[in-house]
């Protein structure tokens, strides 16, 4: 089986991890190829082998724009002899649509959000298209909101690779752990929506109670900046630690005790998956995908978006109660094998697949 998996670009976010993830699955007895306008993790394909195609701009709405990425699209098609085109992006998976109206090649799309906008958009492109969706939230809203068929929509959660080559840990949380600190982290893009300026003002409160308690935040984003000046400007720099984007997370999350999820809106993040594979609770906010995760007080805490004291206090129950600790990384073990390990993954997308040919 020939499969191109398409997407608007390959930099170091979640859509882009579960392509490498399923590049690496499938590699083996299938030709895996990719096409996107670029990214960090390009690298990443080129240490697999797996080879590459450049797009254009896939926001551009420009008439020449669109007309070049299917004719690249379409050549990809012809060259690679590809059977199944693997979309993870709306506009991409359009592109797609179009393409195998002129060629014969099955499109497939995932669908990695619960959308709130663009839902007439949604539902232009994804019509009539086999759509996989990474959390029964995500399903509900495109028949819901974008009028797309139930049947042609199937749930397969996400799962993350659980080992890595790379395994070296910042200094700075490995000075802290051996210190004997308790560490809260949250790993995301430094994007408002993941709600980094709320994880901010729970780091200052906890730490009011508890000064045991230090908080580490992994990831980049056009906020970092702000974050930086707010930390700097409130003298939090003994509190709250800024590390940076990080191409191990997996490795670092050996050495952190709860993992905070602040975000509004998410698909089913990766995150907290990472986080159960290490035996790491979870406190994150009661929001479409996150809750398909979290089970409340088995393996981690839902809180409500913005509620600061709700993520406070639950971080201050697990560092006081060491036995609900212990039985919580438990459960956080077996909710990872149990739910989202690797085979069942495999095997989902297998089937679907398999039902195209």
């Amino acid at each position: 089986m020939n499969i191109l998996y398409l997407n608007r670009g390959m930099e170091m976010g979640g859509v882009e991890k579960c392509i490498i993830q399923l590049s690496k699955l499938f590699r083996s007895n299938n030709k895996i190829i990719v096409a996107s306008m670029g990214g960090e993790l390009v690298r990443e394909l080129e240490k697999i082998n797996i080879n590459h195609y450049d797009i254009i701009n896939t926001d551009s709405k420009s008439p020449l724009d669109i007309l070049k990425n299917l004719n690249i699209i379409l050549r990809i098609v012809k060259r690679e002899k590809i059977d199944i085109i693997h979309s993870h992006h709306r506009m991409t998976t359009l592109l797609a649509k179009v393409v195998s109206k002129f060629i014969k090649v099955k499109v497939i799309h995932t669908q990695h959000l619960c959308i709130e906008d663009k839902h007439r958009l949604t539902n232009l492109a994804l019509k009539n298209i086999d759509t996989i969706a990474v959390s029964e939230a995500a399903k509900r809203i495109l028949v819901e909101r974008s009028s797309l068929d139930e049947k042609k929509i199937t749930t397969i959660y996400n799962t993350i690779e659980t080992e890595c080559k790379n395994n070296s840990v910042d200094n700075i949380l490995l000075s802290l752990k051996k210190e004997g600190y308790f560490i809260a982290a949250q790993v995301s893009r430094v994007v408002d929506y993941k709600g980094v300026y709320d994880f901010i003002e729970i780091a200052k409160k906890t730490s009011l109670e508890n000064e045991k308690i230090k908080f580490v935040l992994l990831g980049d984003g056009p906020e970092l900046n702000n974050l930086k000046k707010i930390v700097k400007d409130e003298k939090l720099e003994e509190k709250i630690y800024l590390l940076g984007a990080k191409d191990n997370i997996i490795e670092h999350l050996k050495y952190v005790d709860v993992l905070l999820l602040c975000s509004y809106i998410e698909g089913l993040p990766l995150t907290p998956l990472e986080a159960f594979s290490q035996g790491v609770p979870v406190i994150g906010t009661n929001i479409n995908g996150t809750n398909e995760e979290i089970d409340n007080e088995y393996n981690g805490y839902l809180v409500e978006v913005k509620d600061v004291e709700g993520f406070k206090n639950n971080i201050l129950k697990l560092y006081n109660d060491k036995t609900l600790y212990i039985s919580m990384k438990d459960n956080c073990k077996r909710t990872f094998r149990e739910k989202f390990n690797k085979n069942i993954y495999l095997n989902s997308h297998m089937s679907m697949y398999n039902t195209l040919e």
